[in-house]
């Protein structure tokens, strides 16, 4: 196995998989963790903040840096405040371009129909803002509970594999498309090495298997789900209820089957 890649895969897994090029890599965090091994500095990653670069300097055995500011305020884990994009809807045109540069398909809706985000999946990446012509998107402060490092693991392994999936079908579209595609200049040859490790590692893309309007429906009801077990989680912890409890787990329950399937 190629060590260069090995330690790609171990900077990858530090990343909090934004894809949001604010350390200079407009195609995610996998450039940039190739470039981290390669020897820039380890404290551009904006979303991960002075947790992630501590992380990363010692994993590199590298002296600690500073962390790159970001323009929103630090969170109590020291990272900056988690951000969520939403489609003012009634504005909102249906010029699908927000689709396109969203790097983890959190955005739904068709040509000249209303678009929406859901909300779970958006990383705050802010893509979709530039390229929307009558600017009806906003970035909302995400104020839900912080995630805990398992929780973030979870998280950073589903938006890894969306942004997987999200290449391949941005690829098959460049032979056949005509005109620009937002974000196609990818690192092929990279992500190619890199979900070899993967798979070697038994780690299965999954997203890149489904079929597009497959893998929509499967989206949208993955968001339901997780969007009524915070709103379940919220209510008890203020007050616990034995049936919101049991539709609690059943959903729950539910959730893993669907993420497995």
């Amino acid at each position: 196995m190629n060590l260069n890649i090995t330690l790609t895969q171990q900077v990858d897994a530090v990343l909090p998989q934004t894809q949001c090029g604010l350390c200079g890599h407009r195609d995610g965090c996998l450039p940039y963790a190739q470039a981290i091994v390669e020897g820039e500095d380890a404290n551009k990653c904006i979303p991960g903040g002075q947790p992630v670069a501590d992380q990363l300097a010692e994993i590199l055995n590298r002296p600690i840096l500073v962390a790159e500011q970001s323009v929103w305020p630090i969170q109590a884990d020291g990272r900056p405040q988690r951000m969520k994009a939403v489609i003012r809807e009634d504005e909102c045109i249906g010029c699908t371009k927000c689709i396109s540069a969203c790097p983890v398909d959190a955005i739904i809706g068709s040509g000249k129909l209303m678009h929406s985000i859901l909300t779970d999946l958006c990383t705050g990446c802010e893509l979709c803002i530039p390229p929307c012509p009558v600017d009806c998107i906003d970035l909302v402060e995400d104020h839900s509970t912080l995630l805990t490092e398992q929780q973030r693991l979870v998280e950073q392994d589903e938006l890894r594999n969306r942004y997987y999936a999200h290449i391949q079908r941005q690829e098959k579209r460049q032979n056949t498309r005509k005109g620009p595609i937002v974000r196609a200049a990818i690192e092929s040859e990279v992500f190619s090495q890199f979900a070899d490790v993967e798979t070697q590692d038994n780690t299965v893309v999954a997203s890149a298997a489904i079929a597009p309007e497959q893998d929509a429906k499967r989206i949208i009801e993955l968001a339901k789900i997780r969007s009524q077990i915070k709103k379940l989680d919220k209510q008890l912890s203020v007050r616990p209820e034995p049936a919101k409890q049991q539709l609690l787990d059943e959903l729950k329950a539910k959730l893993t089957v669907i993420e497995g399937a």
